[in-house]
């Protein structure tokens, strides 16, 4: 409810532009697609432009009619959200897939699970 309120405080003055900062975070599934659609819908209706920051992919390109991922304080990749999804940059490819290798590291050295769980035992 709280974030309806802000919304409409908002769109109240007849703003040509609306930032939203992870509109999507925190939110169920049901609630996740009303608040995508109301973007979405005001956009289309008002004639405005939406900037939304989200790392909620699918719900972002789904409604999006442009897409910018920034990545070590560049832009990454520009488009639309299928010009998007098919880049071939290593790590845009990465990010927009979820997958765990790549240019981004997820998996970081340290000891087995025997070597941290043997430590301390035998003393």
């Amino acid at each position: 409810m709280a974030r309806r309120v802000a919304l409409a405080r908002a769109i109240a003055l007849d703003p040509d532009l609306v930032m939203y900062d992870e509109p999507f975070a925190g939110l169920d599934p049901i609630s996740l697609g009303t608040a995508a659609h109301l973007i979405r819908n005001l956009n289309d209706t008002l004639g405005i432009t939406s900037i939304v920051v989200s790392h909620d992919l699918e719900e972002t390109f789904h409604i999006a009619d442009q897409v910018i991922v920034l990545a070590n304080g560049r832009v990454a990749a520009q488009g639309t959200p299928d010009e998007v999804r098919h880049s071939e940059d290593p790590l845009v490819h990465q990010f927009v897939h979820a997958l765990p290798e790549g240019p981004v590291h997820f998996h970081y050295p340290g000891p087995t699970v025997a070597e941290d769980f043997s430590e301390g035992l035998g003393q």
